[in-house]
């Protein structure tokens, strides 16, 4: 029992930062905190941290509720995650652009929180696991991938010039590839329990 717990905690952990891409927002944090003291570069990298937390929380919480709600099966809806799974790594593969907000802080909440660190996919993938999969193990996740996002904001700056743009692109491709394999996955086990597909 504990080790499934553990097997699972590491399997959400791993998923959860590569679908938030800390690779991909780190040269996008820069941009937006170019103009600030380095105090308030920490303080807007807890603030996302903190609403990235609350967010994946709630999602976690009322996941089951909303579908219910809706009328919509765990099995639509993990088929309908894997596609915008899908959808979103393909396009981080094909490359991506954001609009910035000229206020620092609102460019913090959006776009860099929303949708860039939690978007339709990461809320997707919150919803199904902790519906249909170990609850416990996605509540631990959560604050440890939120971790490791905020290192890599607060930390920001050293890393972009220890690795370089380049090579945040790379990893950010690497990971979509994960991304996009998890996405197939949803859609495989949901065709499956369905009958279409064969395991």
């Amino acid at each position: 029992m504990a080790s499934s717990l553990w097997q699972d905690l590491a399997t959400y952990y791993a998923t959860l930062v590569f679908i938030m891409n800390p690779f991909g927002a780190v040269p996008i944090f820069l941009d937006i905190v170019e103009r600030l003291h380095p105090w308030e570069r920490r303080r807007l990298a807890n603030f996302v941290t903190a609403v990235l937390v609350a967010i994946l929380y709630f999602v976690a919480l009322t996941g089951d509720l909303l579908l219910r709600l809706y009328g919509i099966s765990i099995d639509e809806f993990r088929l309908a995650g894997g596609l915008v799974l899908l959808a979103i790594a393909l396009h981080r593969l094909g490359g991506e652009s954001v609009t910035q907000t000229p206020d620092p802080r609102d460019a913090a909440l959006v776009p860099l929180t929303m949708p860039l660190l939690v978007g339709p996919a990461t809320m997707t993938y919150v919803i199904v696991f902790s519906t249909s999969g170990d609850r416990l193990a996605v509540m631990l996740a959560i604050p440890l991938a939120a971790l490791t996002v905020w290192f890599f904001l607060v930390l920001s700056e050293e890393l972009l010039r220890f690795l370089g743009r380049s090579v945040m692109k790379v990893m950010t491709r690497v990971t979509s590839l994960f991304v996009a394999g998890v996405g197939a996955a949803l859609v495989h086990a949901a065709l499956v329990d369905w009958g279409i597909a064969s395991r």
